[in-house]
């Protein structure tokens, strides 16, 4: 049976505690290669229901990804675990390869749920090679741009960006255009929204970085529009490698950690932060991926990264602001909230509502 897909969006303004502030959780570190610093951020598990992660899911087979020629796929869980989709996993395969829109919790064997996506190749419509067309064969990839994860939720930061309370904190009017400009409704496949058109041109700037940056061209492929071909480019592999030698087992070591927060350079970038240590260890190679990639791309000189107390301020400024919530399907509510210089999107599901499943705190640029 398929169950269609549904948004329902509210806008509020609260005060709350942030699943990364308060004493709950520690850092630990720093671990740093070339220009990525990782913190380990540990605590308890605060949820011990299982999840099996999209990516864990299309190697055993036990999801499969329906191509809809549309910005909206469907997808199966075949598995007896609940599912866990992460927003801007990339799935390779199908018409063209996607990225998905925002955070979603499939039960087990649900024949067909809607899965919301933006392309990230251009111009195939056609199969290549051997994969298949009709459904994506892999996710072993997420956006490796803080801007790509922003701009996938633009739903709900758009909404943060409204008048409201007759007014009172109403936009300036840069951020009112802005607004406006993401108010286009999804269109059918083919054309595009602004946000999708932002998407593209993300994908154009990460292969342009990367090929500057590596000397070689990560568009000589079978799908040169592909951002999903340019991040398997072999080139990028051989960098992408040192990464994982030197920081992959760090998750693993740190029985405790739940989440990480990464800096580039000087800057501290983004976090993410789970409702169990077995749910961020089977997210943490994907995760490490990006920020090595995003570390190669940014071509940051190896500096002195920003210190433990600046870390707890990262963490401390996601506790407040203005607030949209954004019920995704029956399983998964997710929140965006506008602090300082923050965006802090988390995932709440609706069967386990006792904790977070996934907080994401990404600096404004």
């Amino acid at each position: 049976m398929v169950k269609s897909g549904f948004i329902v969006l509210l806008l509020i303004v609260v005060t709350r505690v942030a699943f990364a502030g308060g004493d709950s959780l520690s850092v630990s570190g720093p671990f740093s290669y070339g220009a990525l610093t990782i913190w380990l951020l540990d605590g308890p598990s605060t949820i011990e229901h299982p999840y099996l992660t999209l990516e864990q899911a299309l190697e055993r087979g036990s999801a499969v990804i329906h191509e809809n020629n549309s910005q909206t796929l469907w997808i199966e869980n075949r598995s007896d675990t609940d599912l866990f989709v992460q927003s801007t996993d990339l799935i390779k395969g199908g018409q063209q390869d996607r990225m998905v829109q925002d955070d979603q919790i499939i039960a087990p064997h649900t024949t067909s749920y809607a899965l919301n996506v933006y392309c990230i190749e251009k111009g195939r419509s056609t199969k290549r090679g051997a994969e298949p067309l009709e459904t994506f064969s892999s996710s072993h990839w997420m956006a490796p741009l803080p801007h790509m994860r922003i701009v996938a939720r633009h739903d709900l930061t758009s909404q943060l960006l409204t008048p409201h309370l007759g007014g009172l904190t109403a936009p300036d009017s840069s951020q009112l255009e802005l607004f406006e400009s993401v108010q286009t409704p999804i269109l059918p496949f083919g054309t595009t929204d602004p946000a999708q058109e932002s998407v593209w041109g993300d994908v154009s700037n990460v292969q342009h970085g990367l090929t500057t940056v590596l000397r070689d061209s990560v568009t000589q492929n079978a799908s040169p529009t592909s951002l999903e071909l340019a991040l398997e480019a072999t080139s990028l592999k051989d960098r992408e490698h040192a990464f994982e030698k030197h920081l992959k087992d760090i998750a693993e070591d740190d029985k405790n950690a739940v989440g990480y927060v990464y800096a580039i350079g000087d800057k501290i970038v983004a976090s993410d932060i789970y409702g169990s240590h077995a749910l961020f260890l089977s997210m943490w190679p994907k995760l490490l991926r990006a920020a090595g990639a995003e570390a190669i791309l940014t071509n940051a000189v190896q500096s002195t990264p920003p210190d433990e107390d600046a870390v707890r301020s990262f963490l401390e400024r996601a506790s407040h602001g203005k607030t949209a919530k954004k019920q995704v399907n029956d399983r998964t509510t997710v929140e965006a909230t506008s602090s300082d210089n923050l965006y802090i999107f988390r995932t709440w599901d609706t069967q386990h509502r006792e904790a977070v499943v996934h907080e994401a705190i990404l600096a404004k640029e």
